[in-house]
């Protein structure tokens, strides 16, 4: 969870900053309306939450967790569009599914437009539109199954100006409770009325 800010000529370390988890994703950096002369960096962390931290001081800006399931993680880098971050969100809810006590499975992969100068969430769109109910059957250590899960984020989202959307890509249903927008490519309006333009499998 250490990141470290290197002098580009030197390679000295300018500063360092813990988060309060792994960082598995690159960092974006941008100049955020009102932020004054210096840029911010941002990441995820392995526990879903998401980080504006001054790329000159170190200093943190904000924290925002992007969802509350227990097993989110930020796997792929924040992209950072004018004053928007639209950050892709994962877990390892079905990874989770060797511990035959897990109620597998619950989680939805989502995008979130976040704020980049205050961290508020401006939208959240989510790739299965409901939430996980019990099917009403157990796996073999009687656990309750759940669905319809899965449509991860685990890359970074493309920003389309010309086009006011954000693409993004999902990965697979974790059951065959299959729902919403799995294995596709997503266009979701930067303006966001909560809806998706289009998606292709």
């Amino acid at each position: 969870g250490q990141v470290f800010a290197l002098d580009a000529a030197s390679g000295c370390t300018s500063w360092s900053w813990k988060a309060d988890a792994a960082v598995r994703t690159a960092v974006s950096v941008g100049f955020p309306p009102g932020s004054g002369p210096s840029p911010a960096v941002y990441f995820g962390d392995e526990k879903g939450a998401v980080y504006a931290v001054d790329a000159v001081t170190g200093k943190k800006l904000w924290k925002t967790q992007a969802d509350d399931h227990p097993l989110v993680r930020i796997t792929g880098s924040p992209t950072i569009y004018k004053d928007t971050l639209y950050v892709p969100v994962s877990a390892m809810d079905e990874g989770a599914e060797w511990d035959r006590t897990h109620p597998c499975c619950t989680f939805r992969g989502s995008v979130v437009a976040i704020d980049a100068a205050t961290g508020r969430i401006r939208w959240k769109t989510y790739m299965v539109p409901r939430p996980a109910v019990a099917l009403g059957r157990t796996n073999e250590a009687g656990t309750p199954l759940f669905g319809p899960a899965g449509a991860a984020i685990w890359a970074a989202p493309t920003v389309d100006p010309a086009r006011g959307l954000v693409y993004a890509a999902t990965g697979n249903a974790y059951n065959e409770a299959e729902e919403g927008d799995t294995n596709a490519i997503v266009a979701l309006d930067m303006a966001m009325q909560n809806y998706a333009r289009w998606s292709k499998r």
